[in-house]
């Protein structure tokens, strides 16, 4: 049987209940554990990022020669530590940048300097936590529809189309 992700979006209730399925019918169960790992998955990747709360440690980021530095996930709940290496070889020397030198904003993600991040791959290492503790309504209803459409639509193809011309194309 399959086991429903730790980071899942929706629970089995949700979608069985938005497949009319009584919730005391366990025979569907572990295709509707599977939909919602697919619907789940499928949602973060479109997306780009995790969107529960996960702590990140030791991400090393590149100079971007700006102001600037995007982090690879948000929000960010906290920050944890921000390094600069200041040597030109790919050492483990280390300096924590005083906050005083930069600015969260962390609905973004986003590191506003008070110095333009210049120098080499590699140069910055930041580590915090990013995510929400509750996964958001509106995204916790689309992975419920999205498991719900797969487990009712299991080979995705509801438009029955075999042939599609385009032009000269077809």
């Amino acid at each position: 049987m399959a086991s429903l992700l730790s980071y899942a979006f929706t629970s089995v209730q949700d979608v069985k209940e938005s497949l009319g399925i009584a919730s005391s019918d366990t025979s569907r169960d572990n295709l509707v554990i599977r939909k919602i790992n697919a619907a789940t998955d499928t949602i973060e990747n479109f997306l780009g990022r995790r969107i529960i709360s996960t702590t990140y440690t030791n991400i090393e980021y590149d100079a971007t020669n700006s102001d600037q530095l995007i982090l690879q996930q948000r929000p960010v709940t906290e920050l944890i530590a921000f390094e600069i290496r200041d040597s030109d070889l790919n050492e483990n020397d280390w300096e924590t940048i005083d906050s005083n030198l930069y600015f969260l904003d962390d609905a973004a993600g986003v590191i506003d300097l008070s110095f333009n991040a210049t120098g080499r791959w590699n140069r910055y290492r930041i580590s915090y936590t990013a995510g929400y503790l509750t996964i958001p309504s509106d995204l916790a209803e689309a992975c419920a529809t999205l498991a719900a459409f797969l487990v009712e639509n299991p080979t995705g193809n509801v438009a029955q189309v075999r042939a599609k011309q385009e032009g000269q194309r077809r």
